[in-house]
């Protein structure tokens, strides 16, 4: 397998074309996004990289489908090329954050029943909530491919939900993304510490926030890597 082009610069990570047309590398940045800036935070790559591959291959292990393959080093993995989709799915378990302040639920809620909501990705847009029907007028997908979506996103939450559960951890929120692999809709970003939201649970039940202000971020990754990471 021979690297080819970049596709895709995100600063977080970079998509780069491969000698085989239907393959791509994607390769995590010692980078996040701090407001408008970046910051450089050592060790993210490889515990961002070790997250992914290692949700991938569990949720594969339950038949949800993904763009995955195999991991390739430290900081890569390679992937199907698919037809992105750009919409991104959040799923909330317990009200947290931004859901709080839009339905003034208090902080920690569990909810009886997950939240889906679907955004138009487009960041000059700032990523606008959108409803089933403006996937449909806006051309995302069809009916049935937003049922896949739908279908697909809320078994990766119950399979998520008891693996966490069975960490004395708590799924709070999560965001997925979703592309077009032939007639097959395939889960194909997300699941990397950036887009999971995780609290800790106490013998007493009680939840406590991986809060990543005003702690050592570089420590922060590793040590979700070793509560979430197989490898």
């Amino acid at each position: 397998m021979e690297i080819k082009e970049l596709l895709f610069d995100t600063m977080s990570e970079k998509i780069f074309a491969t000698d085989k047309s239907d393959e791509v590398v994607i390769e995590f940045q010692d980078y996040e996004a701090e407001g408008d800036k970046k910051e450089k935070i050592k060790g993210r790559a490889s515990a961002t990289n070790a997250v992914s591959c290692s949700m991938f291959e569990y949720l594969e292990s339950y038949n949800v489908p993904t763009h995955f393959i195999r991991k390739l080093d430290e900081k890569s993995y390679l992937a199907k090329r698919v037809e992105t989709i750009p919409m991104i799915v959040s799923i909330w378990n317990l009200a947290s954050g931004e859901l709080t302040k839009r339905f003034a639920l208090d902080e920690g809620k569990v909810l009886e029943y997950p939240v889906v909501e679907m955004y138009l990705k487009n960041p000059d847009l700032k990523n606008p909530m959108i409803s089933e029907y403006h996937a449909y007028a806006l051309g995302l997908c069809d009916r049935k491919e937003i049922g896949n979506i739908l279908k697909i996103s809320t078994k990766v939450n119950a399979v998520l939900k008891s693996f966490f559960d069975r960490k004395k951890m708590k799924l709070v929120n999560f965001q997925i993304e979703f592309g077009k692999l032939g007639h097959q809709i395939v889960l194909c970003d997300g699941l990397s510490m950036g887009s999971l939201i995780v609290w800790t649970v106490d013998d007493d039940g009680k939840f406590h926030k991986l809060d990543k202000r005003g702690v050592d971020k570089s420590q922060m990754y590793q040590e979700l890597r070793e509560l979430i990471a197989r490898d």
